[in-house]
Protein backbone atom coordinates (compact mmCIF):
# COMPACT_ATOMS: atom_id res chain seq x y z
CA UNK A 1 0.00 0.00 0.00
CA UNK A 2 3.10 2.49 1.06
CA UNK A 3 5.19 1.64 -2.30
CA UNK A 4 1.39 2.36 -4.40
CA UNK A 5 0.96 5.97 -2.49
CA UNK A 6 4.61 6.64 -3.16
CA UNK A 7 4.04 6.08 -6.72
CA UNK A 8 0.82 8.11 -7.01
CA UNK A 9 2.38 10.90 -5.08
CA UNK A 10 5.23 10.64 -6.98
CA UNK A 11 3.76 10.72 -10.32
CA UNK A 12 1.78 13.80 -9.49
CA UNK A 13 5.05 15.69 -8.46
CA UNK A 14 6.97 14.75 -11.30
CA UNK A 15 3.85 15.78 -13.71
CA UNK A 16 3.84 18.79 -11.59
CA UNK A 17 7.66 19.33 -12.75
CA UNK A 18 7.17 18.77 -15.77
CA UNK A 19 4.44 21.17 -16.30
CA UNK A 20 6.36 24.05 -14.91
CA UNK A 21 9.39 23.37 -17.12
CA UNK A 22 7.28 22.99 -20.09
CA UNK A 23 4.83 25.88 -19.64
CA UNK A 24 7.85 28.22 -19.78
CA UNK A 25 7.94 27.70 -23.43
CA UNK A 26 3.93 28.27 -24.72
CA UNK A 27 2.06 30.68 -26.14
CA UNK A 28 0.62 32.68 -23.12
CA UNK A 29 -2.82 32.71 -24.27
CA UNK A 30 -5.28 32.88 -21.64
CA UNK A 31 -4.64 33.92 -17.87
CA UNK A 32 -4.84 30.14 -16.54
CA UNK A 33 -1.69 29.15 -18.69
CA UNK A 34 0.02 32.43 -17.37
CA UNK A 35 -1.21 31.34 -14.16
CA UNK A 36 0.95 28.43 -14.30
CA UNK A 37 4.35 30.14 -15.94
CA UNK A 38 4.72 32.40 -13.13
CA UNK A 39 4.40 29.45 -10.33
CA UNK A 40 6.85 27.40 -12.83
CA UNK A 41 9.91 27.67 -9.96
CA UNK A 42 7.61 26.26 -7.80
CA UNK A 43 6.07 23.07 -9.56
CA UNK A 44 9.80 22.52 -10.85
CA UNK A 45 11.00 22.50 -6.41
CA UNK A 46 8.47 18.79 -6.94
CA UNK A 47 10.82 16.83 -9.32
CA UNK A 48 13.30 16.01 -6.08
CA UNK A 49 10.33 15.05 -4.17
CA UNK A 50 8.99 13.15 -6.89
CA UNK A 51 12.51 11.26 -7.24
CA UNK A 52 12.20 10.48 -3.09
CA UNK A 53 8.70 9.04 -3.40
CA UNK A 54 9.23 7.03 -6.39
CA UNK A 55 12.29 5.51 -4.93
CA UNK A 56 10.36 4.70 -1.84
CA UNK A 57 7.99 3.20 -4.22
CA UNK A 58 10.77 1.14 -6.36
CA UNK A 59 10.31 2.52 -9.58
CA UNK A 60 13.16 2.73 -10.86
CA UNK A 61 12.93 4.04 -14.44
CA UNK A 62 10.53 6.78 -13.05
CA UNK A 63 13.13 7.89 -10.45
CA UNK A 64 15.46 8.23 -13.21
CA UNK A 65 13.37 10.62 -15.36
CA UNK A 66 12.96 12.65 -12.07
CA UNK A 67 16.35 12.72 -11.69
CA UNK A 68 16.75 14.12 -14.82
CA UNK A 69 13.88 16.62 -14.65
CA UNK A 70 15.74 17.90 -10.94
CA UNK A 71 18.94 18.36 -13.07
CA UNK A 72 17.34 20.42 -16.00
CA UNK A 73 15.17 22.25 -13.32
CA UNK A 74 18.84 22.79 -11.99
CA UNK A 75 20.47 23.90 -15.15
CA UNK A 76 17.45 26.43 -15.71
CA UNK A 77 17.33 27.90 -12.25
CA UNK A 78 21.63 27.90 -11.20
CA UNK A 79 22.22 30.62 -13.31
CA UNK A 80 20.10 33.54 -11.62
CA UNK A 81 21.85 32.19 -7.94
CA UNK A 82 25.65 32.90 -9.66
CA UNK A 83 27.07 36.17 -8.93
CA UNK A 84 28.65 38.10 -12.07
CA UNK A 85 32.55 38.02 -12.13
CA UNK A 86 34.42 41.18 -12.34
CA UNK A 87 34.26 43.71 -15.45
CA UNK A 88 36.78 42.79 -18.47
CA UNK A 89 37.08 46.71 -19.34
CA UNK A 90 37.39 49.79 -17.89
CA UNK A 91 33.74 50.55 -16.58
CA UNK A 92 31.54 53.00 -14.19
CA UNK A 93 29.22 52.14 -11.50
CA UNK A 94 25.85 53.35 -11.73
CA UNK A 95 23.44 52.00 -10.03
CA UNK A 96 19.42 52.27 -10.47
CA UNK A 97 16.79 51.09 -8.52
CA UNK A 98 13.24 50.55 -9.84
CA UNK A 99 10.27 50.90 -7.88
CA UNK A 100 6.71 50.57 -8.45
CA UNK A 101 4.69 52.94 -6.08
CA UNK A 102 1.65 50.89 -5.58
CA UNK A 103 -0.57 54.14 -6.93
CA UNK A 104 0.78 56.47 -5.31
CA UNK A 105 0.76 54.92 -1.61
CA UNK A 106 4.30 54.13 -1.22
CA UNK A 107 6.14 56.04 1.62
CA UNK A 108 7.61 59.50 0.84
CA UNK A 109 9.99 59.80 2.87
CA UNK A 110 11.12 56.05 3.32
CA UNK A 111 11.40 56.23 -0.36
CA UNK A 112 13.06 59.12 -0.63
CA UNK A 113 15.61 57.87 2.14
CA UNK A 114 16.15 54.65 0.38
CA UNK A 115 17.12 56.43 -2.96
CA UNK A 116 19.22 58.78 -1.92
CA UNK A 117 21.19 56.00 -0.16
CA UNK A 118 21.66 53.63 -2.57
CA UNK A 119 20.65 54.96 -6.01
CA UNK A 120 21.85 57.53 -8.31
CA UNK A 121 19.15 56.74 -11.29
CA UNK A 122 15.37 55.74 -9.64
CA UNK A 123 12.56 55.02 -12.27
CA UNK A 124 9.24 54.90 -10.78
CA UNK A 125 5.96 53.51 -11.97
CA UNK A 126 2.13 54.56 -10.82
CA UNK A 127 3.41 57.82 -9.56
CA UNK A 128 0.25 59.81 -8.69
CA UNK A 129 0.12 63.94 -8.35
CA UNK A 130 -0.17 63.47 -4.73
CA UNK A 131 2.63 61.05 -4.97
CA UNK A 132 5.38 63.68 -6.75
CA UNK A 133 4.59 66.21 -4.42
CA UNK A 134 5.34 64.31 -1.19
CA UNK A 135 8.72 62.78 -3.03
CA UNK A 136 9.50 66.15 -4.07
CA UNK A 137 8.22 67.66 -0.66
CA UNK A 138 10.88 64.91 1.06
CA UNK A 139 13.91 66.02 -1.07
CA UNK A 140 13.68 63.69 -3.84
CA UNK A 141 14.48 66.59 -6.21
CA UNK A 142 17.45 68.00 -4.07
CA UNK A 143 18.88 64.15 -3.69
CA UNK A 144 18.19 63.33 -7.62
CA UNK A 145 18.34 67.57 -9.19
CA UNK A 146 17.34 66.17 -13.04
CA UNK A 147 13.76 64.54 -13.15
CA UNK A 148 11.25 63.63 -16.02
CA UNK A 149 8.19 62.61 -14.45
CA UNK A 150 4.14 62.31 -15.52
CA UNK A 151 2.06 61.91 -12.83
CA UNK A 152 -1.50 60.51 -13.39
CA UNK A 153 -4.12 59.25 -11.56
CA UNK A 154 -4.16 55.58 -10.29
CA UNK A 155 -1.58 53.49 -12.39
CA UNK A 156 -0.63 55.70 -15.40
CA UNK A 157 1.92 57.89 -13.68
CA UNK A 158 5.55 57.41 -14.63
CA UNK A 159 9.00 59.42 -13.85
CA UNK A 160 12.68 59.14 -13.87
CA UNK A 161 14.89 61.34 -11.47
CA UNK A 162 18.89 61.09 -11.71
CA UNK A 163 21.62 62.57 -10.04
CA UNK A 164 23.38 63.47 -13.75
CA UNK A 165 22.40 65.58 -16.38
CA UNK A 166 19.56 64.45 -18.20
CA UNK A 167 20.05 65.80 -21.75
CA UNK A 168 16.82 64.50 -23.44
CA UNK A 169 13.50 62.50 -22.73
CA UNK A 170 10.42 61.94 -24.56
CA UNK A 171 7.13 59.97 -24.23
CA UNK A 172 7.00 56.57 -25.69
CA UNK A 173 3.29 55.87 -27.28
CA UNK A 174 1.40 52.98 -28.04
CA UNK A 175 1.03 51.23 -24.97
CA UNK A 176 -1.18 50.59 -22.76
CA UNK A 177 -0.10 52.93 -20.22
CA UNK A 178 2.66 55.35 -20.24
CA UNK A 179 6.28 55.30 -21.18
CA UNK A 180 9.32 57.73 -21.12
CA UNK A 181 12.80 57.22 -22.38
CA UNK A 182 15.35 59.84 -21.43
CA UNK A 183 19.80 60.19 -21.85
CA UNK A 184 21.30 60.49 -19.15
CA UNK A 185 25.44 62.36 -19.40
CA UNK A 186 26.97 59.92 -17.11
CA UNK A 187 30.70 61.09 -15.93
CA UNK A 188 33.25 59.19 -17.33
CA UNK A 189 30.84 57.34 -19.67
CA UNK A 190 31.72 58.82 -23.72
CA UNK A 191 27.88 57.84 -25.08
CA UNK A 192 24.89 59.17 -23.27
CA UNK A 193 23.21 56.54 -21.31
CA UNK A 194 19.92 55.86 -22.36
CA UNK A 195 17.28 55.12 -19.74
CA UNK A 196 13.49 53.92 -19.95
CA UNK A 197 10.63 53.77 -17.43
CA UNK A 198 7.92 51.22 -17.90
CA UNK A 199 4.73 49.65 -17.34
CA UNK A 200 3.14 47.32 -19.20
CA UNK A 201 -0.46 46.55 -18.59
CA UNK A 202 -1.42 44.01 -16.10
CA UNK A 203 -2.79 40.61 -17.42
CA UNK A 204 -4.78 39.86 -14.40
CA UNK A 205 -7.31 40.09 -12.93
CA UNK A 206 -8.65 42.12 -15.85
CA UNK A 207 -8.23 40.79 -19.77
CA UNK A 208 -4.81 39.86 -20.78
CA UNK A 209 -5.27 41.34 -24.16
CA UNK A 210 -3.41 44.75 -22.64
CA UNK A 211 -0.62 42.82 -21.74
CA UNK A 212 -0.38 40.75 -24.59
CA UNK A 213 -0.13 43.80 -27.03
CA UNK A 214 2.47 45.54 -24.37
CA UNK A 215 5.23 42.66 -24.24
CA UNK A 216 4.33 41.87 -28.10
CA UNK A 217 5.22 45.05 -28.63
CA UNK A 218 8.04 46.18 -26.35
CA UNK A 219 11.02 43.65 -28.63
CA UNK A 220 10.50 46.47 -31.30
CA UNK A 221 10.90 48.91 -29.30
CA UNK A 222 13.77 47.73 -27.52
CA UNK A 223 15.19 47.05 -31.29
CA UNK A 224 14.81 50.72 -32.12
CA UNK A 225 16.22 52.63 -29.01
CA UNK A 226 18.95 50.05 -28.94
CA UNK A 227 19.70 50.98 -32.81
CA UNK A 228 19.06 55.53 -31.46
CA UNK A 229 21.70 54.13 -28.95
CA UNK A 230 24.11 53.06 -30.90
CA UNK A 231 27.47 52.03 -28.72
CA UNK A 232 26.03 53.67 -25.67
CA UNK A 233 24.35 51.48 -22.60
CA UNK A 234 20.39 51.03 -22.50
CA UNK A 235 18.56 50.37 -19.20
CA UNK A 236 15.24 49.46 -19.12
CA UNK A 237 13.38 49.66 -15.55
CA UNK A 238 10.36 49.05 -14.60
CA UNK A 239 6.90 46.87 -13.80
CA UNK A 240 6.85 44.27 -17.04
CA UNK A 241 4.34 42.57 -14.85
CA UNK A 242 5.92 39.09 -16.41
CA UNK A 243 8.46 36.85 -14.86
CA UNK A 244 11.44 35.57 -16.04
CA UNK A 245 9.51 31.91 -16.66
CA UNK A 246 7.50 33.35 -19.10
CA UNK A 247 8.18 32.94 -22.97
CA UNK A 248 7.10 36.37 -23.76
CA UNK A 249 9.36 38.01 -21.32
CA UNK A 250 12.15 36.12 -22.60
CA UNK A 251 11.98 37.05 -26.15
CA UNK A 252 12.74 40.68 -24.94
CA UNK A 253 16.23 39.44 -24.49
CA UNK A 254 16.87 38.12 -28.32
CA UNK A 255 17.72 41.73 -29.24
CA UNK A 256 21.08 42.05 -26.94
CA UNK A 257 19.95 42.84 -23.62
CA UNK A 258 19.90 40.84 -20.20
CA UNK A 259 17.96 40.71 -17.17
CA UNK A 260 19.99 42.25 -14.58
CA UNK A 261 18.74 39.69 -11.53
CA UNK A 262 22.51 38.36 -11.66
CA UNK A 263 22.98 36.70 -8.29
CA UNK A 264 19.62 37.84 -6.67
CA UNK A 265 17.97 34.40 -7.92
CA UNK A 266 13.77 35.00 -8.19
CA UNK A 267 13.76 38.29 -7.24
CA UNK A 268 10.56 38.43 -6.41
CA UNK A 269 8.60 41.71 -6.20
CA UNK A 270 5.37 41.19 -5.55
CA UNK A 271 3.38 41.34 -4.02
CA UNK A 272 4.55 43.03 -1.24
CA UNK A 273 1.89 44.95 0.72
CA UNK A 274 0.93 43.99 4.64
CA UNK A 275 1.95 40.98 5.30
CA UNK A 276 1.97 39.52 1.81
CA UNK A 277 5.45 38.17 1.17
CA UNK A 278 6.41 38.82 -2.83
CA UNK A 279 5.87 35.27 -4.73
CA UNK A 280 7.00 36.38 -8.09
CA UNK A 281 9.25 38.86 -9.70
CA UNK A 282 7.59 41.00 -12.42
CA UNK A 283 10.11 44.20 -11.66
CA UNK A 284 13.11 43.85 -13.80
CA UNK A 285 15.78 46.19 -15.13
CA UNK A 286 17.18 45.42 -18.80
CA UNK A 287 20.33 45.90 -19.91
CA UNK A 288 22.41 46.79 -23.21
CA UNK A 289 26.16 47.45 -23.87
CA UNK A 290 26.27 47.21 -20.08
CA UNK A 291 26.24 44.69 -17.04
CA UNK A 292 25.50 43.92 -13.96
CA UNK A 293 28.13 43.93 -10.61
CA UNK A 294 24.69 42.61 -8.41
CA UNK A 295 21.19 43.18 -7.95
CA UNK A 296 18.79 42.39 -5.32
CA UNK A 297 15.18 43.43 -4.11
CA UNK A 298 14.36 46.00 -1.52
CA UNK A 299 11.38 46.85 1.07
CA UNK A 300 9.78 50.29 0.02
CA UNK A 301 6.86 50.81 2.83
CA UNK A 302 3.49 51.37 1.37
CA UNK A 303 4.18 50.12 -1.86
CA UNK A 304 2.45 46.54 -2.96
CA UNK A 305 6.21 46.10 -4.48
CA UNK A 306 9.45 45.57 -3.25
CA UNK A 307 12.18 47.60 -5.34
CA UNK A 308 14.90 46.37 -7.34
CA UNK A 309 18.24 48.06 -7.04
CA UNK A 310 20.71 47.15 -9.21
CA UNK A 311 24.80 48.11 -9.70
CA UNK A 312 25.29 48.55 -13.25
CA UNK A 313 29.30 48.50 -14.75
CA UNK A 314 28.92 50.76 -18.20
CA UNK A 315 32.19 50.72 -20.54
CA UNK A 316 34.58 54.06 -20.48
CA UNK A 317 36.19 53.30 -23.67
CA UNK A 318 32.90 53.42 -25.98
CA UNK A 319 32.15 55.53 -29.55
CA UNK A 320 29.27 56.07 -30.87
CA UNK A 321 28.34 53.92 -33.99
Amino acid sequence: MIRILATVLGLLGLAAALVGLGVRHVPLTAQPVLIVAAAAPYLVLAAPVAAVLLLLGRRWLLVLVAVAVTVAGVLVYLPRYQVPGAAEVRSVEVRVLTTNLGMGQANSQAFVALARDAADIVAVQEMTQQAADGLSEAGMDAAFPYRVIAPAALASGIGIWSRHPIVNSGRIDGYALPMIGTRIRIPGVVVDTTVLSVHLAAPWPQPMDHWRADIGRLPGTLDEVGRAAGAGAVIVAGDFNATADMAPFRALLDGGYTDTVAGAGLARTYPSRGMWLPLIGIDHILVKNADAASARTVSVPGADHRGLLATLRLPVDMTAS
